[in-house]
């Protein structure tokens, strides 16, 4: 019996690119997971952005998936959700698609200066 992956201890659903938006961007709309792996990576690879908005791994995604009002193409064929609220850093998750394109992992989350995402290529932004 093949395993779904909702059935895993070590990933959890934490929202979905939902159809107008992925048909905004030409994606295919699905659900986003996060692996323990990938909150392990954010606590070790970004801990002082985390301290600074006071956040763990997994609550700064979960807010960030609430709150997003921009999407980037990320390296390859990732995306970059964000959320710019008018200071001078933006939040940002990247996805990934994975499992034969049947859901979006979450890669990483991390703070980066607005100047940073001037060569990215904005794919959509709320009204």
């Amino acid at each position: 019996m093949k395993q779904k992956i909702q059935d895993q201890k070590h990933i959890y659903k934490i929202g979905r690119l939902n159809q107008p938006i992925a048909k905004a961007i030409h994606r295919k709309a699905a659900d986003i997971y996060i692996t323990q792996n990938s909150i392990r990576h954010i606590f070790i690879k970004h801990a002082e952005q985390l301290n600074s908005v006071g956040c763990t791994p997994l609550e700064f995604v979960e807010m960030l998936m609430k709150n997003y009002n921009r999407i980037y193409r990320g390296t390859g064929y990732s995306l970059l959700l964000t959320k710019w609220n008018g200071l001078p850093e933006v939040a940002a998750i990247e996805l990934n698609f994975a499992f034969k394109k049947e859901f979006y992992e979450v890669k990483t989350a991390f703070i980066k200066r607005k100047s940073d995402f001037k060569e990215e290529n904005l794919l959509w932004q709320k009204k």
